[in-house]
């Protein structure tokens, strides 16, 4: 199972991280939004945004898929993950190009502690949104629980330049510091 999440891992840092400084503007309201998500001034404020932010990530153009993820999110909410996985896996087999639905999937295995799926969908949401910071902590906290905190600094070190205003991401990095950087003399 390591050999498969390392390969998965490894996978995943280079694309998404090219993407990440690559890509082409999309939607000019995203767009403003994550710009002032990387300037807001207090947790309160990086809060509102990511709201908005999420609001419009989950708007998929289609009244179905709208309708499937709303089930899921509801399902995930109520702690059915085994539901909220059917439902996505439909939104997915509609959808393959909705990076909110392979986010939404990613959490579902996360919380089920099934990393080696969750790790996958987290490298196909970042392949279509390399500004999905909730992907990158979410990647980083399974990455610490491996034993790879190295990758896991790297991972919080993209969620933080997106989104300075993560809770408990600052934390984790600031306590993943001294072994990955080392200790100053």
């Amino acid at each position: 199972m390591r050999i498969a999440i390392l390969a998965l891992i490894g996978m995943l840092a280079a694309p998404a991280i090219a993407l990440a400084e690559t890509r082409p503007a999309g939607d000019p309201e995203l767009d403003r939004l994550y710009e002032r998500l990387a300037k807001a001034q207090s947790e309160k404020e990086a809060d509102n945004i990511a709201l908005a932010i999420e609001r419009v990530e989950l708007r998929s153009g289609s009244d179905t898929t709208d309708l499937l993820m709303d089930r899921a999110l509801t399902a995930i909410k109520a702690s059915n993950t085994d539901k909220a996985i059917k439902i996505l896996n439909a939104v997915i087999h509609l959808r393959p190009d909705y990076a909110e639905a392979w986010n939404k999937r990613a959490t579902a295995y996360f919380l089920k502690k099934d990393y080696v799926r969750s790790i996958a969908d987290v490298a196909e949401t970042l392949r279509r949104n390399p500004r999905e910071y909730g992907a990158w902590n979410g990647l980083a906290m399974m990455l610490v629980d491996l034993g790879d905190k190295k990758n896991a600094y790297e991972a919080l070190k993209h969620a933080l330049a997106i989104n300075p205003h993560i809770a408990g991401a600052r934390k984790m990095m600031d306590e993943l510091k001294p072994e990955v950087e080392g200790r100053d003399i």
